[in-house]
């Protein structure tokens, strides 16, 4: 795939839908929550006080749902006529696109955690992805789900919604080249403002949870991706009433992760002095405590990170083709029994536009070596519109969702499923 194209930088879709909430008016105040929030510092992770103890002591990843899940009532013409979603698919009476996976009938309804259900499963639990940027922009989506509370609807619903005018200033966080979702003033200006401002983006001080994120971050000047020269690690901590919660993407392009001794888990979470800022943290400007490919980093990293879950893959395609993936379940199955602590998956790609029609090319989980838990976001691409992309590799709102929730439905199943 060769370098996956610079990672596919270029726009792939026209933009042209009209916004709520400027970007900017979002980030001015995360800006603000953020001024207060470092006044805050010592306190910030304290764990919220929980009036009802027995209902999130120890909780675990066993089955459970109850208050915290929702059933989303499908339109059941949707599921057949194949015209706005593809087979497998249907439209929920919110107007939300559903995987409903490949079965004869579909069914009349289909249940998912809510906001708050999210925040249970994950809460004392330290969630690593590790990839290269479509691993990445789920990590975005989630971040920002956990955030916003909603999970955002981008330009893939044009097509979707009866009138398809809203438009989530958040999507910029996993489309950063969104022209038509920034105002004048937040035109994109390159690499290191949006390393500085999705972080900020993504800070909160609410009353009820507080979130936090750390951007160990750079790419030279010129936007092109140089693997050995493009850093980009991010740690994100959050507490709500049920615990706290761990979610850390660390880069993997070409089988090579690092990491920076200012930043966790060589540093604590809480600012330093000699810390880079997102965006700065290139070579003149830091120091690798840990340089390895993916075996080193799951082998000395993930248990020193305090993992509970982490989802992983080696990168490009071009450096890991299939068998390669394929020979990997096997080190995931051999992690496993040496770390039964942490549960491990192995992350596919989702496939290219070009491949749509048949997935299974790209990535076939039945065919793996070994046995190992997989999280594959190959199968459920399979026939779905171009304009659910936004250039021939990334993906938009509706697929990132539906990858974030079977995710936290392998940490947490949902009893019955």
């Amino acid at each position: 795939m060769g370098s996956i194209n610079q990672e596919q930088e270029h726009l792939g879709i026209g933009r042209g839908i009209r916004r709520r909430i400027p970007l900017s008016f979002l980030i001015a105040i995360a800006l603000v929550s953020t001024f207060f929030f470092q006044a805050q510092t010592l306190l910030r992770f304290v764990h919220l006080s929980i009036t009802d103890d027995e209902e999130v002591k120890h909780l675990d990843s066993s089955s459970y749902s109850g208050g915290f899940t929702s059933t989303h009532r499908l339109d059941y013409g949707t599921c057949t006529d194949n015209i706005t979603v593809p087979n497998n698919w249907c439209i929920d009476n919110d107007q939300t696109p559903r995987y409903v996976g490949n079965i004869e009938w579909p069914p009349r309804m289909i249940q998912h955690y809510t906001h708050e259900g999210y925040d249970k499963c994950l809460a004392e639990k330290t969630i690593v992805f590790i990839g290269d940027s479509r691993v990445r922009y789920q990590f975005m989506n989630l971040a920002a789900f956990l955030k916003f509370k909603r999970f955002m609807k981008c330009h893939d619903y044009i097509n979707i919604n009866q009138e398809p005018t809203h438009y989530d200033p958040e999507c910029y966080l996993i489309d950063h080249k969104d022209r038509g979702q920034l105002d004048q003033k937040m035109e994109w200006r390159g690499w290191t403002p949006w390393y500085q401002q999705s972080t900020i983006l993504l800070d909160s001080n609410e009353v009820e949870y507080q979130q936090s994120g750390l951007c160990d971050c750079f790419r030279l000047p010129s936007g092109r991706v140089n693997p050995k020269q493009t850093y980009e690690n991010r740690y994100i901590k959050r507490s709500t009433r049920f615990g706290e919660t761990n979610l850390i993407y660390l880069q993997n392009f070409e089988n090579l992760i690092r990491l920076n001794q200012e930043y966790p888990p060589f540093s604590p979470f809480l600012p330093t002095q000699k810390r880079c800022k997102p965006g700065e943290c290139g070579s003149g400007n830091r120091t690798n405590a840990f340089e390895g490919d993916l075996n080193a980093t799951l082998w000395n990293m993930l248990p020193r990170l305090n993992t509970t879950h982490a989802f992983v893959n080696l990168g490009w395609e071009h450096t890991a083709e299939f068998q390669q993936q394929s020979d990997f379940s096997c080190v995931i199955r051999d992690f496993e029994r040496h770390f039964p602590d942490i549960k491990l998956f192995l992350i596919s790609h989702p496939p290219p536009t070009n491949d749509l029609d048949d997935p299974v090319h790209h990535f076939d989980a039945t065919k793996l070596k070994c046995d190992a838990n997989v999280l594959d976001r190959s199968i459920v691409n399979k026939n779905v519109p171009k304009d659910w992309y936004w250039d021939t590799q990334h993906v938009l709102s509706i697929l990132n969702e539906e990858y974030n929730h079977q995710m936290v439905e392998k940490i947490c199943p949902l009893k019955g499923h």
